[in-house]
C-alpha cells in the first residue's frame, strides 16, 4: 500500500478498461481498506463500467447522481428485467410440459381404445373361423352328434362368413398399423416432454445461468474495450 494514489488509480482504470475488473471486483476491493475504498468509488471507474455494461444509458449533464449510483439503479432495473424474463421463460416451458403431458394422456387413451378394438376383432375372427371350419365339416361324413353340433354353429351365424372374415382381417391389419403409429407418437411426445423438463431444470438453475450471463457480459465488454482502444489510436 506504499504506492501513490496516481498509480493505484492507473491500475484500477487499466483493470476496468481491459475488463479484468468488474463491478463485483470493485466492490470487493472497496472492502479491503479505506484508501482503496475511496479510490474504487471514483466517478471515472464507474462511468466506464456504466458505458460497458449499460451502453444504452445516455448520460446527461443534468444528472445529479454519481455514476456509481446510476450504475446501481440500472443494475437493479436490469436484475428485475432478467428475473421477469426468466419467469416468462419458466412459464412458457411449464406450459409446454402441460401440453406434452396432455398429448401423452390422449395418445394413451387412443392406444387403449385401439387395443380393445383389436382384441374384439381377433375374438370375432376366431369365432368365424370356427364357423367356416364347421361349414366345411358338414360336407363330409361325421357321427350324428358331431354333425348336429357343427350344423348348430353354422345356423347361429347370421353374416356371410367369407366376406366378414376378409373384413376382420383388414380391420386387424389397420388396428395394428394404428397401434404402431400411436407407439411412435408416444415415444416422440415423451422425448419432447423429457427435453422440456431438462430445459426447465436448466432455466431454474440460477448459479450456472448467472455465471453464463456474467461470462457473456465480460466477453462483450472485452470486445467493446478493444473497439475503444482502436478509436483512441486512430
Amino acid at each position: 500500500m506504499s504506492l501513490p494514489d496516481e498509480l493505484w488509480r492507473w491500475i484500477l482504470e487499466l483493470g476496468v478498461n481491459t475488463s479484468c475488473l468488474t463491478y463485483k471486483d470493485l466492490c470487493c476491493i472497496s472492502m479491503s481498506c479505506r484508501r482503496l475504498n475511496r479510490l474504487s468509488k471514483e466517478d471515472v471507474l464507474w462511468s466506464k463500467l456504466l458505458s460497458f455494461d449499460f451502453p444504452a444509458h445516455v448520460s446527461s449533464s443534468t444528472d445529479r447522481q454519481s455514476p456509481k449510483s446510476i450504475y446501481q439503479i440500472r443494475f437493479e432495473k436490469d436484475k428485475v428485467k432478467k428475473l421477469l424474463a426468466e419467469r416468462r421463460a419458466v412459464l412458457r416451458i411449464e406450459s409446454r410440459i402441460h401440453e406434452h403431458t396432455r398429448k401423452l394422456h390422449e395418445i394413451e387413451g387412443q392406444l387403449v381404445d385401439e387395443n380393445e378394438k383389436l382384441k374384439a376383432a381377433i375374438d370375432e375372427l376366431k369365432g368365424l373361423r370356427r364357423v367356416k371350419e364347421a361349414s366345411t365339416a358338414l360336407k363330409v361324413w361325421q357321427p350324428e352328434i358331431i354333425h348336429s353340433r357343427q350344423k348348430q354353429i353354422v345356423e347361429n351365424c347370421s353374416v356371410p362368413v367369407g366376406f366378414r372374415i376378409n373384413a376382420l382381417e383388414m380391420e386387424i391389419k389397420l388396428c395394428r398399423q394404428h397401434i404402431s403409429g400411436f407407439l411412435r407418437a408416444r415415444k416422440d411426445e415423451n422425448d419432447r416432454l423429457e427435453a422440456a423438463k431438462e430445459r426447465l431444470s436448466k432455466v431454474k438453475y440460477h448459479p450456472l445461468q448467472s455465471f453464463r450471463l456474467d461470462d457473456e457480459s465480460r466477453n462483450s465488454r472485452k470486445s467493446t474495450g478493444k473497439n475503444l482502444k482502436r478509436v483512441e489510436h486512430e
